[in-house]
C-alpha cells in the first residue's frame, strides 16, 4: 500500500512540477487512489461503466454532497494547523458581517 501511494505522489509531482502534492490530496482528498486503480486497465473500467449505470441519481447527489463536506473538512483542518492567524481572522471578519452588533437602548 505505501508503494501505491508513493507512486501516486511521484506521478503528481511528475504532472505538476510541484514537490508537495497537499493542495492535491486536499482538492481531491479520499478519491486519489480509488480513481487511481479504476483506470488500472480496461476490466476496472468497466466495472466502474457498469456500476454508474446502476447508481440512482438521488443516491449519487448524496455521495457527491458527502464527499465534498469531507473535503471542506478536510480543507478547513489543513488552513487551520497551517495558517492560523489567517483562518482565524477570516472566520472574525464573516462572523462581524454576519452578525453586526446592536446598540442596547
Amino acid at each position: 500500500m505505501e508503494r501505491s501511494i508513493r507512486g501516486l505522489k511521484t506521478q503528481y509531482r511528475r504532472i505538476s512540477g510541484r514537490k508537495n502534492w497537499n493542495a492535491y490530496l486536499l482538492r481531491y482528498g479520499r478519491c486519489v487512489a480509488y480513481a487511481s486503480w479504476w483506470e488500472q486497465d480496461a476490466v476496472h473500467r468497466q466495472q466502474l461503466e457498469q456500476r454508474a449505470g446502476q447508481l440512482d441519481p438521488a443516491r449519487w447527489r448524496e455521495l457527491r454532497r458527502e464527499t465534498t463536506v469531507a473535503q471542506s473538512e478536510h480543507l478547513k483542518r489543513f488552513r487551520f494547523r497551517h495558517q492560523r492567524q489567517a483562518y482565524l481572522a477570516s472566520l472574525e471578519e464573516r462572523w462581524a458581517a454576519a452578525a453586526p452588533t446592536r446598540l442596547l437602548p
